[in-house]
This record gives C-alpha cells, sequence and structure tokens, in this order.
C-alpha cells in the first residue's frame, strides 16, 4: 500500500500548518511531507511523529524561531503538574511553547512544554511539570523551545530544511532540553542536508537516542555546542557535517554516550574545545575529521575517575591543527583518569599558542600512538609523562568500538532492546 504524499506550498507560515501536516500523515500510517520554498514562523517546535518523512526545499525552506517573551510565575508550580501560573498571562497564547525553569531546576529538570488552554493566569500545558519551581528561586516561563523536537520517535527523516535560531532575540536554553533540533528516546531517525544558525542553545542535541544518522548538516553560529550527544545515547553515525564558529564545543559527547562514529566532518572556529569527550563516553570512533582554530584543544579527554573515564575511543586519520587559539598547551589533551586511548595516521600540527601535539595527565594508562601519526611543529611528539607506562605504540589488532558493535548489551541501560 502506497505510503501518503503530502505537499506544502506557501511562502510564508507558521509551525501549526507544518504540524497539521505531520499529524495527519502520521495517523494514516506514515509518509512523506514536500516543504516548498517558504518561510515559517515558528511558534512552536515542528514535532516529529514515527514514520513521517519531512523533506524541504534545500536553502529555501526556513524555519525561523519567533521572538522569546517570558513572565515570572504568579504561584509555586509542582511536579507532575500540567498548568502554570505567570504574572503576565497577555504574553501568551494557546499553541505557544514554552520553557518552564528556576535556580534549581534546569537542565533535565526544567520543562518544555506546549500551551492547550488559557483561563486568567493559569495556562494548561501537554506535558507534566518535571520539577517544583518556585518564586523564591526565580521561576520563570519563556517562549524558548527546539525548533525541531522529537519524543519517543522511530524510523523518521527530516532533510533540506534551513532553521533561523533567531538567537539575539531569544534566551539561551540548555541542550537537556533544547536545541536547534532536540531528540529524546528517539530511534532510527535520519537527519540530512540540514543548516542550523543562530540559535540560542546546541545545534542539533539528542538524549538517550540510538541508530540515528546525521549527515551532510552544516551547524554554525549557535549560543551552545554544534552537536551534543548525551544521556546515553548509543549507536549514532555522525558524518560529513561541518560544525563551525559555535559559541561552546563543536562535539560535546556529554553522558555514557556509546559506540558512535564521527567521521569525515569539519570542526573549527568553535568557542571551546573542538570535541570535547568524557563521563563514561567509550568505545567511539572519531575518523577523518579536519579539526582546526578552535578557541582550545582539539581534542579534549574531561577530568574524570576509572569509572567515569572516557575509555577505550579511537582516534584515526585526522587531520588535528591551529588549535588553542586562546588557551590551552596542547592539541589533544587528556585528562586523569582516561585509559585505552588509540591514536593512528592522524596528523598534528602545533600552532602558535601550541606547544605539543598530545598530553597526558600521569593518571592515564595505555595512551597508544602508533608510529604512523605524524607530528609536524610540535616542541615534542607529545607532553613528556611523568610517569613511566602512560604512553605506547602498539594498539592492540581488535578493537571492537562504533556503531557496528552496538548489541543488546551496550543499549539496555536505556531500558530497550533491539529485535
Amino acid at each position: 500500500m502506497r505510503k501518503n504524499i503530502v505537499e506544502v506550498k506557501v511562502e510564508n507560515g507558521t509551525n501549526e500548518i507544518l504540524q497539521h501536516a505531520v499529524d495527519s500523515v502520521h495517523k494514516s500510517g506514515g509518509g512523506s511531507i514536500m516543504i516548498g520554498p517558504g518561510i515559517f514562523e515558528m511558534q512552536d517546535s515542528l514535532h516529529l511523529k514515527t514514520g513521517v518523512k519531512i523533506y524541504g526545499t534545500q536553502g529555501r525552506t526556513v524555519l525561523k524561531k519567533s521572538r522569546c517573551v517570558s513572565s515570572d510565575l504568579s504561584a509555586d508550580l509542582g511536579y507532575g503538574h500540567y498548568d502554570v501560573s505567570v504574572k503576565r498571562p497577555d504574553l501568551f497564547n494557546v499553541g505557544m511553547g514554552i520553557h518552564i525553569i528556576d535556580d534549581s531546576g534546569r537542565g533535565f529538570y526544567g520543562t518544555v512544554a506546549t500551551i492547550t488552554w488559557k483561563d486568567g493566569d493559569k495556562l494548561g500545558i501537554d506535558k507534566m511539570l518535571n520539577h517544583d519551581y518556585a518564586r523564591i528561586r526565580h521561576a520563570r516561563v519563556s517562549t524558548e523551545f527546539p525548533v525541531i523536537s522529537g519524543y519517543y520517535v522511530r524510523d523518521a527523516l527530516v532533510q533540506g530544511i534551513t532553521i533561523e535560531g533567531n538567537k539575539d532575540e531569544n534566551d539561551f536554553i540548555d541542550g537537556c532540553r533544547g536545541g536547534g533540533i532536540f531528540l529524546l528516546q528517539c530511534h532510527g531517525v535520519n537527519l540530512s542536508n540540514i543548516l542550523v544558525e543562530k540559535y540560542a542553545g546546541d545545534g542539533i542535541s539528542y538524549q538517550q537516542c540510538t541508530r540515528l544518522l546525521i549527515e551532510n548538516c552544516e551547524i554554525r553560529n549557535n549560543s551552545g555546542s554544534g552537536l551534543h550527544p548525551g544521556s546515553g545515547s548509543t549507536g549514532v553515525i555522525m558524518r560529513n557535517c561541518k560544525i563551525i564558529k559555535n559559541d561552546n564545543d563543536g562535539v560535546f559527547y556529554c553522558l555514557r554516550v556509546g559506540f558512535t562514529l564521527l567521521e569525515n566532518c569539519e570542526i573549527s572556529n568553535n568557542g571551546n574545545d573542538g570535541i570535547s569527550i568524557g563521563a563514561r563516553d567509550t568505545d567511539h570512533i572519531i575518523r577523518e575529521n579536519t579539526i582546526t582554530d578552535n578557541a582550545r584543544h582539539a581534542i579534549y579527554f574531561r577530568k574524570a575517575d576509572d569509572v567515569m573515564g572516557g575509555h577505550r575511543n579511537l582516534i584515526e586519520g585526522n587531520i588535528i591543527s591551529e588549535n588553542c587559539r586562546k588557551i590551552g598547551m596542547g592539541e589533544v589533551f587528556i585528562e586523569n583518569v582516561n585509559c585505552d586511548i588509540w591514536f593512528r595516521k592522524n596528523q598534528i600540527t602545533c600552532g602558535k599558542k601550541s606547544k605539543y601535539g598530545i598530553v597526558a595527565n600521569n593518571l592515564c594508562k595505555r595512551i597508544c600512538i602508533a608510529k604512523d601519526n605524524s607530528f609536524v611543529c610540535c616542541k615534542k611528539e607529545k607532553m613528556p609523562s611523568t610517569k613511566s607506562g602512560i604512553f605506547e605504540e602498539i594498539i592492540p589488532k581488535k578493537l571492537s568500538v562504533g556503531p557496528e558493535y552496538v548489541n543488546n548489551n551496550s543499549i539496555r541501560h536505556l531500558g530497550i532492546l533491539e529485535e
């Protein structure tokens, strides 16, 4: 049976037009939506649905984030409730996306929801509150939300869309709940040929996801990191992307991300590290990327203990040069305690600020640097160690890393099993 194909042809529209198309295709069993050239004012996210494929017109289908409005609370709010009370209800309308936080309720404790009804100072929402929010802790509600979001979605696609984040008229939203594109507990979603720019947060953030494919995307000039793999996400492929001029890291591996491939990407001119990795981020392949001109390190393995280290990662065939523009002493910097990091066929060139190609602190183990790596203009090939045995040359023949090795054992922490 042929799946539905729905066309959207308007020069100027809103998220409601797009959402109606997505919902109707989803209810009919899945299919495709073809969006013509146009600018869509986003008062709420475009919410993805299982089995729905969205195709924009490359470079001409633009989803623009609306200007943010905000209000303090008029009453304290309780966890699990489905409404909020605000001092300025006149600023809000049914259908708007909102973000609720206070000083202790941020990150995953923040709530992103859609307004479903309005009664006096009360706004009904479609998702329950994730925290208790109190006026004494400066609780507030603002119209911040991902431009495209997916929650519990399987086998969907977004292609050929431009996201204009309008960051100058918006407040920052943390990557645990926001991003130009934000996915939570999504599986088998494909994002391709997408431009995400000027969003007041991360470009693309995904949490607790598996089997994503992110390819041929450009992620630039966002207020947070470019890519934010997080919260146990596993088996994701990120390739052929341009990740440039974001205010924080180019790629920020957050917590317990495993078995990913980051391949053939340009990661340059970001405001902190090119790639930041740690906190049980293990079993990755970082291969054939160009990592240049970032403000701090090209690749930074964050400080951890034996349990929380970013162990078992292959760094292969990358061009690494001219990083540490503002701070840092090494193109690659490995803090305590990260072990079993394998370097193969990389070309590492130190710039004016960086002195060393690879720095590893003294509790690291088995930092394996094969002879086929090339070091250019570095003070020494690697920073001299204060403890023997940190650096080795022989890489194990069998490396069970990357998406190919995802199995039920590697994803059971997410409470799912692959068929």
